[in-house]
């Protein structure tokens, strides 16, 4: 297996981790074009353990990039990184071909729907009133008991859209890590309300980006990867 980017990502890359934080990485490989052009296509995405590993082929990258997925436009932007080749800077270098309005929908889309989650599960509850920080009902199963954690995220995704949409970049690693550690100390009602003032102004960022992807850049640089392997 070919990887031409990996680096650290998750509360690492954001600057937002403690001391027992897992240390997550994402990468990108290219398989064999005589592998993609057989009848036996090649798994798109690998998963390692020890540390936790991602992969995905780049063609499988190039289109979740394309849809402006988070967590996938970020591998773009980092200041660091563990591997580099000529053929993943060429993804880099083309980063901003990926970038839409599209944000809307995936940054600010999903960012509102968790916040909603919470406030169903604490009015369920009768807890708005409760510190964030002693709320044990999760957005979703996978953060049960951390709720603070993905509050943290969520708002930290409506700002980096909201950054990606007025100047077409991103700084991975956040500037207010101060404010975002202080969510706990909210009260879940809080927390929604300041969720749902931040998504208002997120939907009314006035938008330097297109709404389309470079199309013909993207592919050139998908084809020129394919030619190198």
């Amino acid at each position: 297996m070919k990887v031409i980017i990996e680096a650290i990502v998750g509360s690492h890359a954001y600057g937002l981790q403690n001391e027992n934080s897992d240390i997550d990485k994402l990468g990108i490989y290219v398989a064999p074009t005589t592998d993609i052009l057989s009848l036996h296509k090649p798994t798109e995405t690998k998963c390692q353990t020890n540390p936790d590993v991602t992969y995905h082929e780049v063609e499988k990258f190039m289109r979740l990039a394309s849809k402006c997925n988070p967590t996938i436009l970020e591998l773009l932007f980092l200041d660091k990184y563990e591997i580099l080749t000529p053929e993943g800077q060429s993804l880099i270098d083309i980063k901003k071909a990926f970038l839409t309005n599209t944000i809307f929908n995936s940054y600010g889309g999903y960012a509102i729907s968790q916040a909603r989650k919470l406030n169903t599960r604490a009015y369920t509850d009768n807890d708005l009133n409760m510190p964030l920080k002693e709320f044990t009902r999760g957005f979703s199963a996978k953060t049960s008991n951390r709720p603070f954690k993905h509050a943290r995220h969520t708002f930290r995704l409506l700002q980096q859209g909201k950054q990606l949409l007025e100047t077409g970049n991103l700084n991975v690693k956040v500037d207010n890590k101060e404010e975002l550690m202080a969510l706990e100390n909210l009260t879940v009602y809080q927390v929604i309300e300041k969720f749902e003032k931040e998504y208002k102004e997120f939907k009314n960022t006035n938008s330097m980006l297109p709404d389309r992807i470079e199309y013909n850049i993207i592919n050139k640089t998908l084809l020129k990867i394919r030619e190198m392997n």
